[in-house]
């Protein structure tokens, strides 16, 4: 208690604790002066009431103890919204990748998950209605929604599985016992055209069918200028999805839904835009990419099949069974090296075949003040993942190159010749195929090397010579061949192998294993105290696989050595985890529109396998754990200002962290995961106000601070990195406006909605920060945006119209740094946020 009485003092020197101070200040002294005036205050426009299922029972969002982040139809059509990186924008506190969908990561509260590992699990668990999804599965179209919910911090108790940061929770609308239909188009530039049907059809008086079809097509928002590229047009958008459900009401006590869903992804994969001397352009906001990546793709064919069934054994006793089975395939290559230099070529790809059959039983009690949910979940999970690392033979002549400069070098300055000296020589030189680079390199080893001096006698050539020059052009491999056999070294080859890929893989498969057992119980005391407690029982069970293949490259290089992955047979490992959670709650409510609430919860991730890091087979890492202490207050106050607001202290044992790391003697830096213990400490506050009846304002802002402490690792650059104790702050909010006027025209109303999102950059924080980014443009720039839409509908809502901009100002956002061939080949990569948008929409209601 005492550590969060420091905390809310800490927060008291921001600027979110004089709003959380005004709020509760306000709120407490204004009760009773609310229930006073609630007659006069009749005549006013009231705020929505907005029903959740945070707690597996319906509710409404101002009766739980929890901080949510409710997302409504409503909210998702006025921003656009399709997909989680979208809502991500208009929610503090949560992020969600927003280009990549077959390796897209959920981070909540600054929690994100780790690398794309099969043998890991995301820190934030995604569902989609009741399902749980993945990692590949989790960035589905939303079609036909009801409402998304973003829970935020642990809930270990009620949704368990890998719920240690929060849970997005999504909820499409179900069939129903009506008919009702509508079709939707969504047109703007950049190519975007949106398509979305929805149908529902009561066959019967007890039986009814749900159709959802939608297409989202849009161009890239970079150009790739290589004329030789060819494969699909990079960070293009080409997604598909259909829904059909039916519901059969089979008594008034039962009813069962069966529903399948299918997926599909089928577009380029999101640009790596270069950021080194070798790219198109230091400035990522020049929007202009010169990528040569063999046949860049990114695809995912996605299908499940779920049942859900319901029955009221009587007026207290209620049960749901849930079982669905989801498979998907998935396929994304991308150019790691921004650059359509030859001699820096690398790609990768990750290819995955999987399937998860997820089941829950729940049973639910309700009568009087006493609410008690409960069941037990049972997962199976089987994952199969091909990566791969592609680079060409030009590629490895240079890394070859590199070496030899190492080497020789090194042993002039050990004979003392000065740099300057050493330069005259001709070194370091640029790439071996270069037939004045390879001719200093000879010419250098000859004068230490009898047989080298030889070579160049047979050629008929002195060191330094133009003779020398024109005969290595004249010979071809030989003089490559010569050296190559008399050092031993296969990886010193001639220019005929130029274009040849070179390909190594690394295959991984998983058998995965859950079981939960939970039990919530809620008791409502009397008029003011209410109490929650629950408990959930954890069990992961996992068997892993490595295998490092051959690669047909090196059949005719006898002796030649491994670039990343090294030759591995088949290696197996397996083991478990398991924990107890869980959440006890404390709530008082002032009267029926105020409520206050101390919370204690606790989260769990199982531990798991690297599927990059063979060595992880004997050292697993260890599983996430997470305690959270939270004061909240909810409050509806005049009919008319909603507010929620947070204070919590988080602490998180063992997180898994992805970094990319090159060691000692590694070809390239790879992603890998690593543990430390983190201490974050924050507030949230959320305000709605219904100011007038034509004008609704509001606000959504969080402050978080952060301090990490991570264990030593080796950062892209190859550096070992010991200063891993780090701290952070960092703030974001959310401004949003949506005005109604009464004026009517052609017997509809307008509607115009404007958001602003603000986001403080912390990337000055980061431990594996690389040298290059202070000369990034915008690369530690804060994140704003803002965004408006003008409807007209019909006063009977068949037809509706709107007009809509996203980023009006322009603003870019800079992604972070990385790629495989940051380090090795000084060609690191980033990202870019979309540019302005606009577009119309036009909606039919049947």
């Amino acid at each position: 208690m005492a550590a969060l009485q420091r905390d809310i003092t800490i927060f008291s020197r921001t600027p979110i604790a004089l709003c959380i101070g005004l709020a509760l200040t306000g709120a407490l002294n204004q009760a009773s002066a609310q229930q006073a005036a609630t007659e006069t205050e009749q005549n006013k426009a009231a705020i929505e009431t907005i029903t959740v299922t945070a707690q597996k029972r319906v509710q409404n969002v101002m009766d739980v103890p929890l901080a949510i982040d409710s997302i409504t139809a409503t909210d998702l059509e006025e921003t656009s919204s399709v997909l989680l990186g979208d809502i991500a924008d208009y929610t503090p506190g949560f992020k969600f990748s927003k280009e990549a969908v077959a390796q897209a990561s959920a981070e909540i509260r600054g929690i994100s998950s780790s690398n794309i590992s099969t043998g890991g699990d995301p820190s934030v668990a995604i569902f989609y209605d009741d399902f749980y999804l993945p990692r590949a599965a989790q960035s589905v179209l939303f079609s036909d929604m009801q409402r998304i919910e973003i829970l935020k911090g642990p809930q270990g108790t009620l949704f368990g599985k890998n719920a240690a940061a929060g849970v997005v929770n999504m909820i499409p609308n179900a069939p129903a016992l009506d008919d009702e239909a509508f079709v939707k188009a969504t047109l703007g530039d950049y190519a975007l055209r949106r398509y979305e049907l929805m149908g529902n059809k009561a066959l019967s008086d007890n039986f009814a069918l749900r159709l959802n079809l939608m297409s989202n097509q849009r161009d890239a928002y970079v150009d790739n200028v290589n004329p030789d590229y060819r494969g699909e047009e990079l960070g293009s958008v080409n997604h598909r999805s259909a829904r059909l459900a039916a519901l059969w009401q089979i008594t008034e006590a039962t009813k069962l839904q069966l529903s399948y869903d299918w997926d599909d992804v089928d577009q380029g994969y999101a640009p790596g835009i270069g950021i080194s001397r070798y790219s198109y352009s230091m400035n990522p906001a020049d929007r202009r990419i010169e990528n040569d990546v063999v046949d860049g793709h990114e695809w995912r064919d996605m299908t499940a099949f779920s049942l859900k069934l319901y029955h009221d054994f009587n007026e207290q006793w209620s049960g749901k069974l849930i079982s669905s089975k989801r498979q998907w395939q998935v396929s994304g290559r991308d150019d790691a090296d921004g650059t359509a230099d030859k001699t820096r070529y690398l790609d990768t790809i990750n290819f995955e075949d999987s399937d998860i059959f997820y089941n829950e039983l729940q049973l639910n009690y309700q009568h009087g003040n006493i609410n008690y949910v409960g069941g037990v979940t049972y997962s199976k999970e089987k994952v199969y993942q091909k990566t791969s690392l592609n680079i060409l033979a030009d590629t490895i002549a240079r890394l070859t190159t590199d070496n030899l400069n190492q080497q020789l070098i090194g042993a002039l300055q050990q004979n003392g010749i000065p740099d300057e000296m050493i330069g005259q020589l001709g070194l370091p030189a640029d790439h071996i195929w270069q037939p004045t680079d390879w001719a200093s390199m000879l010419s250098v080893m000859a004068m230490v090397d009898p047989s080298v001096a030889g070579l160049l006698q047979m050629l008929g050539a002195e060191p330094f010579s133009p003779e020398l020059v024109a005969a290595i052009g004249a010979t071809g491999d030989l003089t490559y061949d010569a050296i190559g056999a008399g050092l031993g070294v296969a990886e010193i080859f001639g220019p005929s192998n130029a274009g040849k890929m070179w390909s190594e893989d690394i295959i991984n498969t998983g058998d995965f294993t859950s079981y939960g057992i939970y039990s919530d119980l809620d008791i409502q005391l009397n008029d003011n105290w209410g109490f929650t407690a629950g408990l959930r029982y954890s069990r992961d069970e996992k068997d892993f696989s490595w295998e490092i293949t051959e690669r047909p490259f090196a059949a005719p290089l006898p002796g030649i050595t491994e670039f990343l992955f090294p030759l591995m047979p088949q290696l197996n490992a397996s083991d478990s985890w398991s924990k107890l959670t869980g959440r006890a709650v404390a709530r008082y409510n002032v009267n029926q529109n105020n409520m206050l609430y101390l919370s204690y919860s606790t989260g769990y991730k199982s531990g798991g396998y690297d599927s990059l890091d063979p060595r992880s087979a004997i050292t697993p890492f260890e599983p996430e754990e997470v305690a959270n202490i939270e004061l909240g207050y909810k409050a509806d106050l005049w009919q008319s200002l909603r507010v929620q607001l947070v204070a919590y202290q988080m602490d998180l044992t063992n997180r898994q962290r992805s970094v990319s790391s090159k060691e000692p003697d590694a070809g390239v830096a790879i992603p890998i995961v690593i543990n430390g213990d983190q201490d974050i400490h924050g507030g949230e506050l959320v305000l709605d106000w219904q100011a007038t009846q034509t004008l609704k304002l509001g606000l959504i802002t969080e402050y978080r601070k952060t301090e990490s402490k991570w264990q030593p690792f080796y950062n892209a650059d190859g550096d070992l990195v010991t200063d891993v104790e780090k701290s952070s702050a960092a703030d974001s909010y959310t401004l949003a406006a949506d005005w109604a006027p009464e004026y009517t025209l052609a017997n509809g109303q307008f509607k115009l909605h404007v958001d602003y999102v603000y986001e403080e950059n912390t990337r000055a924080d980061d431990p594996d920060l690389l040298d290059i980014a202070y000369s990034i443009p915008g690369y530690f720039a804060d994140q704003k945006s803002l965004n408006a839409r003008l409807s007209w509908a019909t006063t009977d809502a068949q037809w509706q119209l709107a007009v809509w901009g996203k980023n009006l100002t322009d603003h870019d956002s800079i992604g972070g740094i990385g790629g495989f061939a940051a380090a090795a080949l000084g060609t690191p990569v980033t990202s870019i946020s979309a540019p302005r948008t606009v577009g119309v929409d036009i909606r039919y209601q049947f």
